[in-house]
């Protein structure tokens, strides 16, 4: 029988018949040149076939045929050592299968947990009352007043705010919201972390390299007691990937241009249930409703880059009347290096965006222009391909996208 008659019936590739003849399990007659499966070959192959199904080696199966082509098994030790081989098997199994069972009921516990994790109640928050001493009217700073309240003694959940100077902003949902909506329709609410999914691995690397060195930037900055802010979450989200790392003596601020995507990563932190005093701020601008100086860390994974996709200006120019003397920038921020194609198309998909993002000179020297000093910078790398993916669908194949973390500092 040829091989390929051999490979129909007994439904295994030539390829791998192949094989086991290189590797010595089957040695068929070669008459002719070609090979032929005599009935000696062709039960080895099943006896091969059926120690594979008692889960032995190919190494396990040569040893065992070898057993037989040496002897015929005529020799009563050999055939004691083909026993003790079958016992050493059924032993192994014996102990793998201990081993499964402990690892089915770990696995169970798991399951367990994240049940009870699942159907567990959310610790609902709101915009917490120690947060409004931070708030101000953002056109002449005044205080605000508030009207139509519904609180608890730590969240305000529902609220109006207004300024004697006709500003007014509203509490939804524990969410504050302001009179400055989105208008662009380039973008559009992440709510089901479609920019989270599809990276490639390389990638997903290098952001966790970048978080890594924040991280480090944070821990030596020192987190504690302070106000810590991060805007343009809709596109990269550090707080909520290390709420871990996160003081509870200190107050956060949470600024996007979307109500949604708040109230969705909202959801998700109670359901985590931190304990963060956390403000969620929904403004489309960078005129915030916070008093000047107040925030002492700004954390920015993407931010800088996401504020270029719409406007002109630099993120930490609008910032800089936010930012204590003195306060820190820790962040990351994604560069091209010689991109052309890219900005092209990140262009085309994004008609307001400003030419220079993605410009590691632009980075550095609107820093120091805008009055901030750049305490340490490390590339981390880069990759030239983002995938099939929505958040860096401009990204051209072959071209190189680096990451940089930083520490920056407002000089004064």
């Amino acid at each position: 029988m040829r091989i390929g008659k051999v490979s129909e019936i007994y439904h295994i590739s030539a390829d791998n018949l192949y094989y086991y003849i290189n590797y010595g399990l089957l040695v068929p007659p070669r008459p002719k040149g070609q090979y032929v499966f005599d009935q000696a070959t062709l039960k080895d192959l099943e006896w091969i076939l059926e120690l594979k199904e008692l889960d032995f080696s190919l190494r396990e199966i040569h040893i065992i045929l070898s057993l037989k082509r040496v002897s015929g098994f005529a020799d009563p030790q050999d055939l004691t050592e083909l026993k003790e081989i079958y016992s050493s098997k059924r032993d192994l199994c014996l102990k793998e299968l201990e081993r499964k069972k402990e690892i089915i009921q770990k696995l169970d516990n798991k399951i367990q947990e994240l049940d009870t994790l699942a159907s567990s109640p959310a610790v609902k928050t709101g915009v917490p009352i120690s947060m409004l001493s931070l708030l101000c009217c953002p056109c002449c700073k005044k205080e605000l007043s508030m009207t139509d309240v519904e609180m608890n003694q730590r969240y305000l959940s529902k609220g109006t705010l207004t300024c004697s100077c006709g500003y007014h902003a509203r509490i939804r949902h524990g969410i504050l919201m302001t009179p400055n909506k989105n208008q662009n329709l380039q973008d559009a609410p992440d709510l089901t972390r479609e920019l989270y999914k599809d990276l490639p691995p390389d990638l997903i690397s290098l952001f966790q390299r970048s978080y890594n060195h924040m991280l480090e930037s944070m821990e030596e900055t020192g987190l504690h007691k302070k106000v810590i802010c991060e805007t343009y979450i809709n596109a990269w989200f550090f707080i909520h990937n290390h709420l871990e790392y996160l003081p509870q003596d200190s107050k956060y601020i949470i600024i996007d241009k979307y109500p949604e995507t708040l109230l969705m990563y909202k959801g998700l932190i109670e359901k985590q249930n931190p304990g963060l005093e956390i403000l969620y701020l929904a403004d489309s601008s960078t005129d915030f409703p916070l008093k000047p100086g107040c925030i002492d860390i700004h954390l920015d994974f993407f931010a800088v880059n996401e504020h270029n996709f719409y406007h002109h200006t630099f993120l930490y120019d609008k910032l800089y009347p936010y930012l204590a003397p003195h306060a820190d920038l820790i962040g990351t921020y994604f560069y091209f290096q010689h991109a052309p194609k890219s900005m092209k198309l990140l262009l085309s998909q994004y008609p307001e965006a400003y030419s220079r993002n993605f410009d590691l000179d632009y980075f550095r020297s609107s820093l120091k222009n805008g009055g901030y000093e750049l305490i340490q910078e490390e590339d981390c790398g880069c990759t030239t391909d983002s995938g099939a993916n929505l958040g860096f669908g401009f990204h051209v194949k072959g071209e190189k996208m680096h990451l940089l973390p930083y520490h920056g500092r407002k000089c004064t």
